[in-house]
């Protein structure tokens, strides 16, 4: 059972610009403001940076909180994918529907840390990120912001890829645009030995919990995607629901189970 989390707000920088940015996230988000992050009781800390709005957690004995959760669209990861596996012949864009002069408009119904989104939006798709957690959304709001400023990142950020905090049920049902493809990557599976559950993956399962609704969020985007609808599974993992993809991309960890709706014969 999911049990929640006391969270901070605070910043490492002192500097009276900073701490009052910090304090007025911490009155939007409903949550503890601490200006001094040592000082700090909390489970986890939410701090800016000189690097950016992170996610942090005091260390027993260690005078440096660790950061647990942080967008950087920059550097890391998600610049490497930027520079050296920009292609649409990786299993992700070919999952998306991506082929050669055509560029799905895509919904990312879990937003969470923002990686396939920008990769998505990198290969030159519209790319609308739905994210419910408000802290989660935070984090990814600071990251957007400061790859907007960057140049080899600015135009895909300004340009292509967008984020909404809302429930993505909640959006499907609301809004008016048409989506060409629903990628949806639900929290996997709880499994102690899976190389899967990495840090990152912990810590938002501690923050957000499991993502219950995965079967209903996916028939809700069937019935809504253009196209197709495409869902991240663990390899071995059984389909989501009893509702079985239409074909699957299988890699070594993951696959990406495919859903082709009643509208795909017009694209």
């Amino acid at each position: 059972m999911h049990q929640p989390q006391s969270i901070s707000v605070s910043s490492t920088i002192n500097s009276p610009i900073i701490l009052q940015k910090a304090a007025e996230l911490a009155k939007k988000l409903e949550l503890p403001f601490v200006d001094q992050v040592s000082l700090c009781l909390s489970d986890f800390i939410l701090a800016y940076t000189p690097d950016g709005l992170q996610l942090l957690q005091s260390l027993p004995r260690s005078k440096n909180p660790r950061c647990l959760l942080f967008v950087d669209f920059v550097h890391g990861k998600n610049g490497y994918r930027l520079a050296k596996d920009c292609t649409i012949k990786q299993p992700l864009a070919r999952a998306a529907g991506i082929k050669a002069g055509f560029r799905p408009n895509i919904l990312d119904g879990t937003g969470g840390l923002g990686g396939d989104a920008f990769v998505l939006a990198s290969l030159g798709c519209q790319v609308t990120m739905c994210e419910r957690s408000p802290l989660l959304a935070a984090l990814l709001e600071d990251g957007l912001e400061r790859a907007s400023r960057e140049e080899r990142t600015a135009a895909i950020i300004e340009q292509r890829l967008r984020l909404v905090i809302a429930d993505t049920r909640t959006y499907l049902q609301e809004c008016r645009e048409v989506y060409t493809t629903v990628y949806l990557d639900p929290m996997y599976p709880h499994r102690d030995d899976s190389a899967l559950n990495r840090q990152s993956m912990r810590t938002i399962r501690a923050l957000v919990g499991d993502d219950k609704d995965s079967g209903p969020l996916l028939e809700a985007a069937i019935n809504r995607a253009g196209n197709r609808v495409v869902v991240k599974r663990p390899r071995p993992a059984a389909a989501l629901t009893e509702h079985l993809p239409s074909h699957s991309i299988v890699m070594k960890n993951s696959r990406f189970d495919i859903y082709l709706t009643f509208n795909s014969k017009s694209l």
